[in-house]
């Protein structure tokens, strides 16, 4: 995975111009836009945040929050995969980039449906199957039980995730407009390196999550003391930064990967000009 991190790195140093323009449009400029039109809402992703008033903010809100929600995936998608165009080897230009990915945006909603319905199928068999169990050995409600069948859910997520970790780049690099056939080539393109893969990313998420909390506590206390208003402006930008910083470095590892796994040509992990 070293090669992949050096290979996604020299891809985003090469392309930083232009996957910045994107990202800040369509990944940096939405969440700004969200903190400056909803502060009340955004203050609630502060560090600290009492939980209560997060889930009363989100049952009153849940309109907005859901159409806000609907519209980031689709900016945010759109930024990935023309990021991943970008970086994939055929040099297209901004336009072009941009075209592929509103073209690609439905098979991968479809790709992205097909896995939700999936998953919410199978965990509802699985927790049926479990509660039968559990009633007939008469475990009940079981703090033990319960613990472990939210780990083993919970690594079978991360495995099944990762396994469908390449349908994106399938989909923008490969050209395939079937969401089941996408899929499907992530699965097998995976399989032989998904252990690695999944250690990888756990090793992306842990210093993100961590950063996340830490810039939080950095920049909350000032911004706090200049008000609420550029409080909430401020946490939104330094949020939306990172965001967007993660976003194209997140692309390029995956032009990589995919790179490696589908036995691309080489220039097609060659940083553009």
């Amino acid at each position: 995975m070293s090669r992949t991190w050096s290979e996604a790195l020299g891809l985003t140093r090469a392309n930083f111009q232009i996957l910045a323009v994107i990202a800040g449009v369509f990944l940096l400029l939405p969440g700004i836009l969200f903190y400056v039109a909803a502060p009340d809402l955004a203050a609630l992703s502060a560090p600290g945040a009492d939980a209560e008033a997060i889930s009363a903010a989100i049952a009153e809100h849940a309109v907005p929050i859901v159409t806000f929600g609907l519209l980031s995936f689709i900016l945010g998608h759109i930024a990935y995969m023309a990021m991943v165009a970008l970086m994939g080897g055929d040099r297209p230009t901004v336009a072009q980039a941009l075209r592929l990915a509103v073209r690609s945006l439905p098979t991968l909603i479809g790709a992205f449906l097909t896995f939700i319905i999936g998953y919410v199928l199978s965990f509802t068999i699985v927790a049926l199957v479990i509660g039968l169990l559990a009633g007939m050995l008469g475990l009940g409600e079981s703090g033990p039980l319960g613990f472990a069948v939210a780990t083993l859910i919970l690594l079978a997520t991360a495995y099944v995730i990762t396994r469908l970790s390449l349908t994106l780049p399938t989909i923008v690099l490969k050209g395939q407009r079937n969401p089941m056939k996408a899929l499907a080539t992530s699965w097998r393109l995976t399989k032989p390196h998904v252990w690695k893969m999944l250690a990888f990313f756990i090793l992306l998420v842990i210093p993100y999550i961590v950063l996340s909390i830490v810039l939080g506590f950095i920049f909350g206390l000032p911004l706090a003391l200049a008000g609420p208003e550029i409080e909430t402006f401020g946490l939104g930008l330094v949020n939306g930064l990172l965001g967007a910083l993660v976003g194209i470095v997140f692309s390029g590892i995956l032009v990589s990967m995919y790179a490696q796994m589908a036995g691309a040509v080489k220039g097609s992990r060659q940083p553009a000009d």
